[in-house]
């Protein structure tokens, strides 16, 4: 991000100020106009006490206030924590690290700089655009990971270093004083997290460099179909696979499917149609037990559009935790630049409406299973053995 002056900064809050009302589809929903326009002349006023990371968090915080979990600033990271967070029903916790600092992996967070992880919680969820309270458990992991955001929040004291007191699972605490790393070191450590380099993980953690995939649970007789992103794959359609799955399912007397939703955050919800479709007239599997959608904090935009339509074209049982994405919301993304930072805003051109109740947050499951640190550790996955082990009559 370009280090600029004060002028140039309020040239961007203005053009901030004129674009987004006019772009989005609707910013006003729940934010009040003159509230929006305070928070902008209250920043430009005090341009000159803050640096370049301040300012960008501060601009993250006044679109936050909208209250539209699609209209977002796009910080920039121009470093990271050397961990992967992930926020358990036990706490936030070290899920993958370097290999310098492996003796915290699977610890939990306690402090960030001597300050309550549950205050570095409520001062960073300020500037992360949610709807719900899943949404923020979804994204406030990957801010952790900042140390532009930290740095900008001023919950850590410099860019390019950290301190974090954890305690590790022995229940010893520990100081992990860490030294920020580059895109390509902290996109691997990611990689590890998905899972790619652990032996005997759950289905959900494998395979997370594929949009979709299958697997059949022979004895059982049922079909797991993990659909991570809307979108096609490289080496073929989801149209394609979709029709060669019916086909094997239709023809090897298949009881049950089971449609993982929970790592999906969205991309073209028309893709799926036809595989509902189809599911919604197949009147094996389209009874009470037969199909089973697994939904979590990641289920998001055209996922959970996706959600819906089982919900309501299918007899499907819905397992996991609510949804990040709120059933009525806005969406279809677009993006501008400022023109003097560089700094891309993301907003919503279209709203939808798909329940008749506009205060419901999230699409709730009917079977809850909290996502627990014991279950990771233990390479468990409670929705998919509950979609097996599931007896109507019980």
């Amino acid at each position: 991000m370009a280090n600029i002056s004060s002028r140039q900064w309020k040239e961007d809050l203005d053009q901030m100020a004129a674009e987004l009302p006019q772009k989005h589809k609707n910013l006003f929903f729940q934010l009040a106009r003159p509230d929006f326009e305070r928070q902008i002349q209250e920043l430009a006023g005090h341009l000159d006490e803050y640096d370049t990371y301040m300012i960008a968090v501060k601009l993250a915080r006044i679109i936050s206030s909208a209250g539209d979990a699609h209209t977002t600033l796009i910080l920039p990271a121009s470093g990271y924590i050397p961990f992967v967070f992930y926020w358990f029903e036990e706490g936030i916790f070290i899920v993958a690290a370097s290999d310098r600092d492996r003796e915290f992996l699977y610890a939990r967070v306690t402090h960030i700089n001597e300050m309550l992880i549950e205050e570095v919680i409520s001062i960073v969820g300020e500037i992360i655009s949610h709807e719900n309270e899943s949404f923020l458990k979804s994204q406030l992991p990957k801010y952790l990971s900042s140390a532009a955001v930290l740095y900008g929040l001023e919950i850590i004291d410099e860019p390019d270093r950290a301190r974090l007191t954890v305690e590790k699972t022995d229940g010893r605490i520990a100081c992990a004083a860490v030294d920020t790393c580059g895109f390509k070191e902290f996109q691997d450590l990611s990689t590890v997290r998905a899972g790619s380099a652990e032996p005997d993980v759950p289905l959900y953690r494998q395979n997370r460099d594929l949009c979709f995939w299958s697997y059949y649970f022979e004895a059982e007789k049922t079909m797991y179909f993990n659909y991570s992103s809307c979108r096609d794959r490289m080496d073929i359609t989801l149209s394609d696979f979709c029709r060669n799955l019916m086909d094997f399912v239709c023809g090897n007397d298949i009881r049950k499917v089971i449609i993982d939703l929970r790592n999906n955050l969205g991309g073209n919800s028309d893709l799926l149609e036809p595989f509902i479709n189809e599911l919604a007239s197949n009147d094996t599997l389209n009874t009470l037990g037969g199909i089973f959608v697994i939904i979590g904090r990641d289920t998001f935009s055209s996922a959970l559009l996706n959600a819906y339509a089982l919900k309501n074209r299918t007899a499907a049982l819905f397992v996991g935790e609510a949804t990040g994405g709120k059933p009525n919301c806005y969406g279809e993304v677009e993006y501008f630049v400022l023109k003097n930072s560089g700094l891309k805003i993301r907003y919503a051109t279209v709203y939808y409406e798909v329940t008749q109740d506009d205060r419901q947050l999230s699409l709730y499951p009917e079977i809850v299973c909290k996502v627990t640190f014991a279950d990771y550790l233990g390479s468990r996955d409670p929705c998919v053995e509950c979609a097996l082990t599931f007896d109507e009559e019980k």
